[in-house]
């Protein structure tokens, strides 16, 4: 039989047994009677071995260009003109997003990667660009800017219904007005503490309940960011306050008993859109 017929069944084969379409003897059976016996590994890697061996040297000196091309940009950035700076931030956060959303459903894992480079891209080369002109200890600028970023995650999460993407826009919203709130309100008190975050993890928490049965992924994020509010308080007053680390701890402890009750109790009526 031909070598490429060989390795498409081998393929189809192996498709069937990751689908538990075949009970695994079969497939070992057919495995065995199909697979080139010269052959190592899977036809998938098989196929990618073949691609790489008879890979065009144009391929190759794409790579190498890019790779040199990105190591001079990321070397030399801080040198060129600042309206050259924005152009490259620009297109590259919008090359890694846009690439990012077209292979979305072709290639997931090559999609999360993408957007990861481009969020970080956005996240951490415009602070670097903001620091250069902002003035220091210009905090507003810097909450203002991370809280953009993640409106962005936000939306983008949403489009391509990712819903970890979707928890890190809110997350980092959280942080902005956890900044915010230290640097305008300062509480230290813990009536204080406990009206500035409370509050929001209700909200979280009855938005995501209404959101439950139309959207699931979307109500799980709105829950999860309800039940990570919730402790906001006390991690805020273990890091940035000066109240004693004994009724930090009791008031963790407690709100973790009274989270835990709360599950639960309402096991029956979360689970069927959670889980």
């Amino acid at each position: 039989m031909d070598q490429e017929k060989r390795a498409i069944i081998v393929k189809e084969i192996e498709h069937w047994q990751r689908s538990k379409l075949l009970p695994d003897h079969y497939c070992d059976f057919l495995l065995n009677l199909y697979r080139d016996p010269q052959a190592a590994g899977t036809a998938v890697q098989q196929e990618r071995r073949r691609a790489i061996v008879e890979s065009h040297p144009m391929h190759w000196l794409l790579l190498i260009g890019s790779i040199g091309l990105f190591l001079y940009v990321a070397l030399h950035f801080s040198s060129f003109p600042p309206p050259l700076q924005i152009g490259i931030f620009v297109f590259a956060v919008v090359a890694a997003h846009g690439v990012s959303a077209y292979f979305r459903n072709r290639k997931p894992l090559l999609s999360y990667a993408l957007f990861g480079l481009g969020a970080g891209v956005l996240l951490f080369g415009g602070a670097l660009l903001l620091a250069s002109g902002a003035e220091a200890g210009d905090w507003g600028a810097a909450a203002f800017y991370v809280a953009c970023c993640s409106l962005i995650w936000v939306a983008f999460g949403v489009a391509l219904r990712v819903p970890w993407i979707h928890l890190c826009g809110w997350f980092g919203l959280a942080l902005s007005y956890t900044v915010a709130v230290h640097r305008i309100v300062s509480p230290a008190h813990w009536l204080a503490l406990e009206l500035c975050w409370v509050p929001l993890a209700a909200l979280f928490g009855w938005i995501g309940w209404l959101l439950g049965r139309r959207a699931k992924q979307a109500g799980a994020v709105f829950w999860i960011m309800a039940c990570l509010l919730w402790f906001f308080p006390e991690g805020y007053a273990f890091a940035l306050t000066e109240q004693p680390l004994v009724v930090t701890q009791s008031l963790m402890i407690g709100k973790t008993i009274a989270l835990g009750a709360a599950a639960f109790a309402l096991r029956k009526t979360w689970t069927e859109w959670v889980v």
